[in-house]
């Protein structure tokens, strides 16, 4: 296993293994979901990655397109989702400035309470999506090709269950050579000009999707809208409650 990092230990690295364990009950979670599966079908558990800071609705509206999107094929049963932060070593450096992995998670989670609240009478059914802190609780950075494969095999230790990668279409073309198989791609405003020379191929599970319907909301849009103290923006690119958590940290760390 490679992964890329600046200061990890041998001791850390033998105890990836115990650390992704302790740190989320894949059996717990996975088990049950499983359990009612429709058994002719392929099961499919989707994860997104990122730095999240902070995290906006896209974040999570990516995973419901996915979602969406592979029950009109009829073919798969998606069991969950789960969202992967980075680490603090990762996200200072690359995303400044920093909000903290503890924050980052309970932003996460704040978010996903407030999503299945905005859809529970909107929506039959909801994609259940879950916090995955093993990636962003380790010292060293651990990048998405390494965290895809290390949880992959806790699913194929519980049952026959692909793990497929959710992300945005310019993160897909970015690092087009490490994804074969096993990723959903979703274009979204403001779209690809080229978005055609991306094809899906269903024998790999692979899919490259667009959707009319999403919002240019990023990360990079939230930092720069505090900057200009235009507060509405960020209550309009996230959800309620967590966007007060990400004015709230902002007004602290520039008080």
């Amino acid at each position: 296993m490679k992964y890329n990092y600046d200061n990890n230990t041998d001791d850390d690295i033998e105890n990836n293994t115990y650390n992704l364990e302790k740190d989320f009950d894949y059996k717990g979670i996975i088990s049950p979901l499983l359990a009612k599966a429709d058994q002719s079908k392929e099961n499919i558990v989707l994860l997104t990655t990122g730095a999240f800071n902070p995290i906006h609705r896209m974040h999570l509206e990516i995973l419901n397109i996915a979602y969406k999107y592979l029950l009109s094929l009829k073919q798969y049963n998606i069991l969950c989702a789960f969202i992967s932060p980075s680490a603090d070593c990762y996200v200072k450096y690359k995303r400044p400035p920093l909000i903290p992995f503890d924050l980052r998670c309970q932003m996460i989670e704040t978010s996903i309470d407030e999503f299945y609240e905005e859809n529970k009478n909107k929506e039959k059914e909801m994609l259940k999506i879950f916090l995955n802190k093993w990636e962003g609780s380790h010292s060293y950075f651990i990048d998405f090709p390494d965290v895809t494969k290390e949880i992959q095999k806790r699913l194929y230790n519980i049952g026959n269950i692909k793990l497929l990668y959710v992300c945005g279409i310019d993160h897909y073309i970015k690092c087009f050579y490490s994804f074969q198989k096993n990723v959903i791609a979703i274009d979204r405003k403001p779209f690809q000009k080229d978005f055609d020379r991306y094809k899906s191929n269903p024998r790999k599970l692979i899919f490259i999707i667009r959707d009319e319907n999403s919002e240019p909301y990023s990360s990079t849009s939230i930092r720069e809208s505090y900057q200009k103290k235009d507060l509405n923006t960020i209550r309009k690119s996230s959800f309620p409650k967590t966007a007060e958590m990400i004015i709230q940290f902002y007004d602290q760390i520039n008080s």
